[in-house]
């Protein structure tokens, strides 16, 4: 029957968590200084943390010098073993504290909140009433920030560049919409109401505009969606929404009012690679099924 030698059985005895979190944390943040955010602590903990590690492995996990993040061979194959472990760790400390308090920030923008988070909430705590939810409504470019710093677990936003660190949800058909009183003059700028600059259908409403060398004015501008909605109502401005959003009397223009197609907007979930409840897994798996229900697409 094979045994245990000291020096193993000292290894294994040195996985603690703080080390095991602070690997698979760099590793899924992309390096030390977003994992230091994540894990609110400096950038030289979580470097000595990864040394540390890699001295009672006895072997180099991450390898120095380059432009990128990169895992050596022994970091890609210990890193399976690392979220096994901590899996591990979470579910038996949730099986032995279910009645103990747990946060999870979650931050989405505020139109989908209406849409769609009652119905999370409501599953969510049937199952988990331990787990306090602390929800927070922002633009997509300001959560994932928030996320990025720490500030937020898990966020459901809108992609909002190229390269994305989100796991993709759905896409939603995204348009020009103006109530529908509201007649386009072909002779005169556009009249606008968006949300302010860090919006991403701002962004690409305007470039798309700017395209076609199409004048347009900037009339109104609401951070919050409902503030839109009224201003639109009025009868004189165009908005952009996603077309399952359009609101009662509203109507989407394009082609035949002389407006650029828009690209999609395609949602993701974010989340932090420090969460520690197994709880959020259940959480985020509910994500998914409200918006595949809202959606169609799975």
């Amino acid at each position: 029957m094979a045994t245990i030698g000291a020096t193993d059985s000292n290894r294994l005895g040195g996985l603690d968590s703080d080390l095991l979190l602070a690997f698979v944390t760099v590793a899924d943040s992309g390096g030390f200084t977003a994992a230091s955010r994540h894990l609110h602590k400096t950038q030289s903990t979580i470097s000595l943390r990864i040394a540390t590690l890699e001295t009672r492995l006895d072997t180099v996990l991450i390898e120095r010098g380059g432009r990128q993040l990169k895992l050596t061979a022994d970091g890609e194959t210990f890193l399976v073993y690392a979220r096994r472990l901590l899996h591990l760790q979470r579910e038996a400390i949730a099986a032995l504290g279910r009645s103990q308090s747990v946060t999870l920030r979650f931050g989405l923008p505020e139109d989908y909140a209406d849409t769609w988070l009652p119905a999370l909430l409501e599953r969510f705590g049937e199952r988990h009433p331990e787990v306090h939810v602390h929800i927070h409504c922002r633009m997509s470019t300001e959560l994932l920030e928030q996320l990025e710093q720490g500030s937020l677990d898990m966020v459901l936003a809108v992609r909002h560049a190229e390269a994305s660190r989100g796991r993709r949800l759905a896409t939603e058909e995204v348009v020009w919409a103006a109530h529908e009183r509201f007649t386009l003059d072909p002779t005169r700028p556009i009249p606008l109401a968006l949300f302010p600059e860090q919006c991403v259908y701002r962004r690409r409403a305007l470039a798309a505009l700017a395209h076609i060398g199409r004048d347009w004015q900037l009339d109104s501008t609401s951070q919050s969606p409902s503030g839109l909605r009224v201003i639109v109502n009025q009868g004189h401005t165009v908005t952009v929404t996603d077309r399952r959003s359009l609101s009662p009397h509203w109507k989407a223009l394009g082609d035949a009012e002389g407006l650029p197609a828009l690209p999609p907007a395609i949602l993701e979930v974010h989340r932090s690679p420090s969460l520690t409840h197994p709880a959020f897994d259940d959480f985020e798996a509910l994500i998914d099924g409200v918006v595949s229900e809202n959606t169609g697409q799975s």
